[in-house]
């Protein structure tokens, strides 16, 4: 009889029982070599895994000292704002970004590495916006005037002839 715990994992198609090893090793080949500058255990959990929902709190445990462990790869920087996901704590430091795949499967470059998540950048016209949520098909930004956020959440087309013309700024 196996005593060695199951960790349940409910999945869009079926739910599916691993062990701590299987998850592990699931985990570390899913981020070695990940494109994104920095990435935290809900992410791993929709992108590795495709959950949906949320991770139980025993594999969220998991992911986190999984990621604590490959120390080579990925340096825990502590608390970090996540549209998505809110404030999570941990979250985690790419240390082989700069080596990191730039294009999709069809050569295209990734949206992740033309703009920095959380970042501010300044348009031609002056304006500067600050970039919470970067998706394929928009950027969804807060413009920043007299050092506060104005306005409604506005959308930029990261593929438009602003958007190419955006420069990163410190403020």
């Amino acid at each position: 009889m196996n005593l060695e715990k199951k960790y349940l994992l409910r999945l869009p198609d079926k739910n599916y029982e691993f062990t701590k090893d299987e998850l592990v090793a699931h985990i570390k080949d899913m981020l070695k070599g990940h494109p994104s500058e920095h990435m935290n255990a809900y992410r791993v959990w929709y992108e590795c895994f495709e959950g949906c929902g949320m991770p139980g709190t025993d594999v969220y445990d998991v992911i986190v000292e999984t990621m604590r462990s490959m120390t080579d790869d990925w340096k825990d920087i502590g608390p970090m704002r996540w549209e998505k996901y809110g404030t999570v704590n941990p979250s985690f430091l790419n240390l082989h970004y700069a080596e990191a795949r730039k294009t999709d499967a069809f050569g295209n470059d990734m949206l992740q590495h033309r703009f920095h998540l959380g970042k501010h950048y300044q348009g031609p016209d002056g304006r500067i916006f600050w970039i919470p949520v970067m998706e394929d098909f928009n950027m969804r930004a807060f413009e920043r005037k007299d050092g506060k956020y104005v306005g409604t959440m506005v959308e930029i087309d990261p593929f438009s002839d602003y958007a190419k013309q955006l420069v990163e700024v410190n403020v």
